[in-house]
């Protein structure tokens, strides 16, 4: 066998499919063992890993695939940095990196398994359907579901926002710790689907410049921040005219911070609220994660 040939059967290329997604299935279009497929490249290029791994073999598996040259190599993020020569783009610490792989609506993609990695959220708008976490099952009714999933893709995505990033983990940290009574349990994982609106929706806010331009003053201690992140999450619950009321008055004048029309001090305590008391041992991580696309590249 030869890489210079291609297999019988080539299967499509999905947009932003992975290449161990699209390797994983043109052996099973071939009815071919992924190990003994690589160990025929293996006898032909010794410098290939022992180790299936098909991103080290772009090339060889455009050939297998019949796919146009440098069609997987795009579409799996292969292309080099500018940091590090042969460092591929998205492992290099000083660039942005590409969201987690996850998989696409099985209706979208005809009920095969493939994985896309590419800003990308659970919710197919086009089929209604949810495909995170492991699960693919259908909307019906959830209006909610597709407009989180729709400023998924545009504001969030616009912003450097993925689903799996550490903004959207502040917003659900956030709304569980506003929400928690008296120590209960923290939400279960079951809880994700009905929770994805709410959570989106507080990220959009979280992310928002008015926002991010305060909370990268390096002068806000522990107690303003808790109190500022309360009376966001409170006021999100109310709606967006809210929400554009703190943030339009939102200013830091000497040593105080205005949130809407009261002021608490920039360092020191003050009394807060239960939500807030719950916020404050984490606030500062909080912080990091909601700015975390506001980091310079050279930094990462």
């Amino acid at each position: 066998m030869t890489s210079r040939l291609g297999l019988p059967i080539s299967v499509r290329l999905y947009p932003g499919e992975t290449a161990a997604s699209y390797w994983a299935r043109l052996c099973a279009a071939n009815a071919i063992g992924e190990k003994d497929l690589w160990l025929a490249l293996r006898r032909e290029d010794r410098t290939l890993p022992i180790r299936v791994t098909p991103r080290s073999a772009l090339w060889k598996i455009e050939a297998l695939g019949g796919l146009p040259d440098g069609a997987l190599f795009r579409e799996a993020g292969g292309r080099a940095c500018e940091h590090g020569g042969a460092t591929r783009q998205v492992e290099c610490p000083s660039c942005r990196m590409i969201p987690a792989a996850v998989a696409l609506c099985r209706r979208c993609a005809g009920g095969d398994q493939v994985t896309v990695a590419r800003m990308h959220g659970p919710v197919c708008v086009r089929h209604r359907r949810w495909h995170g976490s492991g699960r693919d099952i259908p909307l019906p009714g959830r209006h909610k579901h597709l407009l989180a999933q729709r400023l998924l893709n545009g504001t969030l995505t616009l912003r450097g926002v993925p689903y799996r990033s550490p903004e959207v983990d502040a917003a659900a940290e956030l709304l569980r710790l506003r929400n928690l009574e008296g120590g209960c349990a923290a939400e279960l994982l079951d809880d994700e689907i009905p929770q994805f609106p709410r959570r989106i929706a507080l990220t959009a806010r979280l992310t928002d410049a008015r926002l991010a331009n305060v909370l990268m003053s390096q002068g806000l201690g522990g107690y303003a921040l808790a109190m500022l992140f309360d009376r966001v999450v409170a006021a999100h619950s109310l709606g967006h005219r809210a929400v554009d009321g703190i943030f339009d008055s939102l200013r830091i004048q000497g040593r105080e911070l205005w949130i809407g029309r009261s002021a608490v001090a920039t360092q020191g305590g003050c009394v807060l609220t239960p939500a807030a008391r719950r916020m404050l041992p984490r606030v500062k991580a909080i912080r990091a994660h909601v700015l975390n696309h506001r980091v310079e590249l050279r930094s990462r």
